[in-house]
């Protein structure tokens, strides 16, 4: 487990599938900019078995808050074979949670956390232009703009532009020394 002082990111247990499900079959609360696919129950059940939600090039954890009840998730994933790169996406599904620091904190802990365990020199984000508070939690997180990616996103019945955000291992604050 990953925590800090507003949540713990932790991996899925069983007894999160259905307060999961309900988020992930609630696409309403997913905002514009997340995108909108629905898994089944036994989807989620039989990934939980297989792998845990977890692999060598992927990964979800859980936000859960004090009140130990599942607020979001992250996720993050290798992105292109060429690439020494990891992808993190992020969503807080409770919307009475969202602006508290939340996703902040646990984008915080995932990037000190992949940095920390693997063998990587980049981390990404890929946040919808119009996504003020995703970006917002990216330049709070440390994360630097790098560019536009036009039209690469297609969700809610059209095409996206994307923010390229991205962190390498030596713009961590404090990095330590070989």
């Amino acid at each position: 487990m990953l925590k800090g002082k507003v949540i713990t990111l932790r991996p899925v247990q069983e007894e999160d599938l259905p307060q999961l499900y309900a988020h992930i079959l609630d696409v309403d609360n997913r905002g514009d900019f997340y995108p909108r696919s629905i898994q089944t129950l036994a989807e989620l059940r039989k990934e939980l078995n297989t792998t845990g939600f977890w692999s060598r090039e992927f990964g979800l954890l859980l936000l859960i808050d004090k009140a130990e009840k599942v607020i979001g998730q992250t996720v993050w994933f290798k992105t292109v074979q060429y690439m020494d790169e990891l992808e993190i996406g992020y969503i807080v599904y409770d919307t009475t949670a969202r602006r508290s620091g939340a996703m902040t904190e646990a984008l915080g802990l995932l990037t000190d956390y992949l940095f920390d365990t693997k063998p990587v020199n980049r981390i990404r984000l890929c946040i919808a232009t119009e996504n003020k508070a995703s970006r917002g939690v990216a330049e709070k997180g440390g994360y630097m703009h790098e560019g536009t990616q036009r039209g690469c996103f297609f969700n809610r019945g059209r095409y996206h532009d994307m923010e390229l955000y991205a962190m390498i291992r030596s713009d961590l604050a404090g990095e330590k020394s070989d």
